[in-house]
């Protein structure tokens, strides 16, 4: 079936069931038996009492004061009073048919009431008193059944007069029918197949959607699994479901599922809202608008639950036109800036918004009690679950189509990059033959340079000792090594003695020669697998690899001074004299990490430094 086919259908229902039959002209007499169904409230007159509860017998002597009014001519809407605290008191004269037969029941149509209660009596006998309503545990109600249905129990061509007192903290709407129990059976027949079908999809919807939170792990499903579950149990309390299924034996809770549910189906659709909407709010300087719309439903659910019921129901319905209108506007700026599923999420707030207007209408007393404006939230909920469903696949799907044509781009990219390679090394085969020696001689310049470059990186440009980046390396490396062999080695780090007076006096060229020699015969003194690196200034630092224990580091010491300490000629004739105070560390019996290990080097080499200058001063 095609979309426009569905909403024909879905059309066509709703305009049969807000037909009907007509309702009893007010001030008449109602006769039962005539119609299987007959809704009788604009036959009804009224009696509104804003002070403590009434008795019967107070309520009698009112009429009989003339206090009450008569509803005729106002239809459906006569008995829909929005949010009151006032008691309501309706009376209605009944007759009954002479042929009458079968079990006749009395149903206000709405779940949500916090007391109702019946008394009926024949002209001449005595009151039958029958009380209902969700404060009462649902054991306790005269009929088990979502709404509050009373029996009648009528006599053929008999007179009665039915007293009806209604309370509430919440919407106080009592629409009322007479029904043939048959009748009544029949219709529940098909509203409960309606609201099985509503809680089927809203079910279906939350499944799938914590399906894709489990799959994607993004935050924005489980905001709308939040907000599918709470709005459920919201419409399970304006139904008349959470007293008949969920919790029957505590009336506190079936009291508070309405307004509570609702409360926080805002505070998650809200939250929802604000992550489906990514920027769009902060672009329009509207980024405070959800979460405080958030921060009020949770202030209301607090209210309901420890406050005022009456004054959270007010408050819920006008901040609900606030969130819808808001959330409608920001959908229509993320539509202008084409943003992924805000088409659907447009429709959707549409869909919400106008049942919001038309329950916040009727539960203020503004539009009357039918059909459509009672379950306005359960119609424009369930097509936004299912338009916003629509929203966040579309959503799904752009991102991917997004993703896809990048990638699309880049493989376009990519061939290009390749068709231009492949031209190019045509280009290059066609002119090898001419141009292959200036290519080699070129590539042979280049590898020199390259090699230069390396070189110099990592070698100190004097000495041409490895530089600390090189040598740091190599000591890791053999570090690592000396693990896997089981093989030591020693780190040495030495600082030329009599240095500063050489440079001072003779001039930094006489400094630099002494550093040149000094680094020869560094090289000189190790084997070729040891290495031998400058740090800076006249600091140097030596890396033995597989050395055994502390003599065989001596020794090499040893030798490292006796060269060192040689006489050193310069350029110009000149002969002078240096020394190396040298410390070491063993790894890893000194030290079992570089950082350590060079610790403990410099720790040592300063503490034969220091001896060294005292010893000199004591002979000076």
């Amino acid at each position: 079936m095609s979309w426009q086919g569905f909403w024909a259908a879905v059309a066509l229902v709703v305009l049969t069931m807000v037909a009907g039959p007509a309702a009893a002209a007010g001030g008449e007499r109602v006769t039962v038996g005539a119609e299987t169904r007959q809704p009788i409230d604009a036959a009804a007159s009224l009696h509104r009492h804003d002070g403590a509860p009434l008795t019967l017998e107070a309520v009698r002597a009112v009429h009989g004061e003339g206090g009450f009014r008569s509803l005729a001519g106002e239809g459906a809407r006569a008995t829909n009073f929005g949010l009151t605290r006032d008691e309501i008191w309706l009376r209605l004269p009944l007759s009954t048919k002479a042929d009458l037969t079968g079990r006749w029941l009395l149903e206000v149509g709405h779940a949500s009431l916090d007391r109702v209660d019946l008394y009926l009596a024949s002209d001449g006998g005595g009151w039958r008193a029958h009380h209902s309503g969700d404060q009462l545990p649902f054991r306790d109600r005269p009929i088990p059944h979502r709404n509050h249905v009373f029996d009648l129990d009528l006599e053929p061509a008999t007179d009665y007069t039915l007293y009806l007192r209604v309370a509430s903290e919440g919407t106080l709407t009592a629409p009322l029918t007479i029904w043939r129990a048959d009748a009544l059976w029949a219709h529940d027949l098909r509203a409960y197949a309606a609201l099985g079908l509503y809680y089927g999809i809203l079910l279906a919807l939350l499944i799938y959607n914590l399906f894709l939170y489990l799959s994607l792990r993004d935050p924005l499903y489980l905001n709308y699994v939040a907000f599918i579950a709470t709005l459920a149990i919201g419409q399970a309390g304006l139904a008349g479901f959470t007293g008949q299924f969920l919790w029957p034996e505590n009336p506190w809770l079936t009291n508070l599922t309405p307004t509570g549910g609702v409360s926080l189906a805002g505070f998650f659709g809200a939250l929802f809202v604000r992550r489906f909407l990514g920027d769009t709010p902060s672009r329009v300087r509207l980024g405070w608008l959800m979460p405080l719309v958030a921060a009020g439903y949770a202030a209301i659910f607090l209210c309901v639950v420890l406050w005022s019921y009456h004054l959270a129901a007010l408050s819920v319905n006008l901040l609900s036109l606030v969130f819808a209108a808001g959330a409608l506007g920001l959908g229509a700026v993320s539509l202008y800036q084409r943003q992924p599923g805000a088409r659907f999420f447009v429709l959707a707030w549409v869909a919400l918004l106008t049942g919001v207007v038309i329950i916040s209408l009727h539960n203020l007393g503004v539009l009357p009690s039918n059909v459509v404006t009672a379950n306005a939230l359960l119609i424009g909920s369930a097509m936004e679950m299912l338009l916003l469903s629509l929203a966040l696949a579309d959503r799904i799907q752009t991102l991917q189509q997004s993703r896809d044509e990048a990638q699309e781009q880049a493989l376009r990219t990519r061939q290009e990059k390749v068709e231009a390679l492949r031209e190019s090394e045509r280009q290059l085969e066609q002119r090898v033959a001419e141009r292959t020696h200036d290519l080699e001689r070129a590539n042979q310049d280049l590898m020199e340079s390259q090699a230069q470059l390396e070189y110099q990186a990592g070698h100190d440009p004097l000495t041409g000792l490895v530089n600390r980046n090189v040598f740091d390396e190599n000591l890791e490396a053999a570090m690592a090594r000396g693990d896997r062999h089981g093989h030591g080695l020693a780190l040495v780090v030495g600082d030329l003695d009599r240095f500063k007076p050489i440079n001072d006096s003779l001039g930094h060229a006489a400094g630099d020669q002494v550093l040149v020699q000094v680094a020869d015969r560094l090289r000189g003194s190790v084997r070729q697998s040891d290495t031998v690196g400058r740090l800076g200034g006249d600091e140097f630092v030596i890396l033995l690899e597989e050395v055994g224990g502390t003599d065989n580091v001596e020794t090499v010491v040893e030798k490292i001074n006796e060269e060192v300490a040689r006489s050193i000629r310069l350029e110009d004739g000149r002969v002078v004299h240096v020394g190396l105070s040298l410390g070491w560390a063993r790894y890893p019996a000194d030290a079992g990490d570089e950082k350590t290990l060079f610790r403990v080097a410099d720790r040592a080499m300063y503490s034969r430094k220091t001896a060294a200058e005292d010893s000199r001063e004591d002979a000076s």
